[in-house]
């Protein structure tokens, strides 16, 4: 068990790890109309992104984490597995044909998110619940503050037509702030049941519904379909995973999808593609106006199945999407569905290796654990799954982090810790 001084020390990771929308703006000084090639090549590979995640499992390495003791606990299936993968990836990722550039940075980017999960498992087990609360917490106001900061540069910029949909701070796409939306929504399960003790109203209702009327509202008023149904599954799994919460949490949808939808109703529509029509699918859910309501998606998967099917047992590695994937549609640059990712970059292979690498970690670390504020985690899991089925959710290095942070918040807790009414 860690030190009352390295749990005060940790608690401002979890304030930094929560601020990762506004570090994703602040730190490429990314509120200009017209950013520099220095400022798009950060925001593409959301280089802020590791780099909060290692300083987090820095300070935990100062304080009570051991990378060598986590790894040595691991289950001897998974470090086998996970050693074979790393070497049949990389040697596939670095064939003298493929772009090494890309390769090397989202192979270090999975390093460091590896690192940061066995980081943020073993801090949330000795610390306890109160800290997964406070990261929770955190990362529902980083998304507040993200919107303040969408909000100052929409009055710098004054955006025109589709600068609605491709220049929005911190991201390369409007609908990437579904992210934040589902990240928001979350956190609105975990605070609703830490709080559903407390006798101040503003934590017991006041702070959870504010998350989940600004998280729905979000993925409603930008036309994101992606956050808005994982958000709905998060909602169902934690209803029907948190026995005692039920009720609760049965208040906080119906409370959160009315007044969600209400306030979008009035707001201004600015791109075809915002609104509640978009999100919902009843109108054109493209900028160039499509009629394809999987906005392409379709035309995308057929072309990577043809794709994985040229290279089935080993894939093509892991960032050569853009130069061995399908030709159409153009603009994108990954697959939009994760088991499709993983099989384009690893093949066949690498998801047996990933299933022995997973499982028995997992039966190891207790997963899942659906009590208390668990239950939200477990919610957040399943929801972020879904998510990865119709986009980038397991691509992108921030909600990679929010699933991170979910399956930490579903892990068992260590045993006697008491589940939290409030932070102080």
């Amino acid at each position: 068990m860690g030190s009352n001084a390295s749990r005060i020390t940790l608690y401002p990771t979890a304030l930094l790890i929560g601020l990762l929308p506004v570090w994703m703006v602040l730190l490429p000084l990314d509120m200009t109309s017209k950013p520099e090639n220095w400022q798009v090549f950060v925001r593409a590979y959301s280089f802020v992104v590791p780099i909060v995640q290692m300083i987090f499992v820095l300070v935990a390495m100062g304080r009570i984490f051991s990378p060598f003791c986590a790894i040595r606990q691991l289950p001897r299936l998974t470090k086998a597995a996970l050693s074979i993968w790393i070497l049949v990836i990389c040697a596939v990722s670095f064939q003298p044909d493929k772009d090494h550039l890309p390769a090397a940075i989202n192979l270090a980017k999975l390093a460091v998110a590896g690192l940061f999960l066995l980081a943020l498992i073993d801090v949330a087990r000795t610390i306890g619940p109160r800290f997964i609360l406070a990261l929770w917490i955190s990362l529902g106001i980083g998304t507040l503050l993200y919107l303040a900061l969408w909000a100052t540069h929409i009055m710098m910029v004054s955006p025109q037509g589709d600068e609605w949909v491709i220049r929005i701070p911190g991201v390369n796409n409007v609908r990437h702030t579904g992210y934040f939306a589902f990240a928001i929504v979350v956190a609105g399960l975990v605070t609703l049941i830490s709080f559903r003790d407390s006798t101040k109203r503003y934590l017991r209702w006041g702070l959870p519904i504010s998350f989940g009327v600004v998280g729905l509202g979000l993925a409603l008023w930008t036309g994101s379909r992606g956050p808005l149904l994982a958000s709905l599954v998060a909602m169902i799994a934690t209803f029907c995973v948190a026995a005692g919460n039920r009720k609760l949490i049965a208040t906080f949808m119906v409370s959160s999808v009315i007044a969600a939808t209400a306030v979008v109703s009035i707001l201004p529509v600015p791109h075809p593609i915002y609104g509640i029509a978009g999100s919902t699918g009843v109108a054109d859910v493209t900028a160039k106006g499509d009629a394809d309501a999987s906005s392409g998606r379709k035309e995308l998967w057929a072309g990577t199945i043809d794709r994985i099917a040229q290279r089935p047992f080993m894939g093509w590695g892991v960032g050569q999407f853009g130069k061995f994937g399908t030709a159409k549609p153009d603009e994108f640059f990954h697959p939009h569905n994760f088991p499709l990712q993983f099989l384009f970059a690893g093949g066949i292979l690498s998801v047996l290796l990933l299933c022995l690498t997973s499982l028995p970690a997992l039966r190891r670390w207790g997963w899942p654990y659906a009590q208390g504020q668990s239950a939200a985690g477990v919610g957040g899991v399943l929801g972020m799954m879904v998510y990865s089925l119709y986009d980038g959710a397991l691509y992108f290095s921030y909600p990679i982090t929010i699933f991170i942070v979910a399956i930490a918040s579903s892990i068992a807790p260590a045993p006697k810790q008491p589940e939290p009414d409030r932070l102080d």
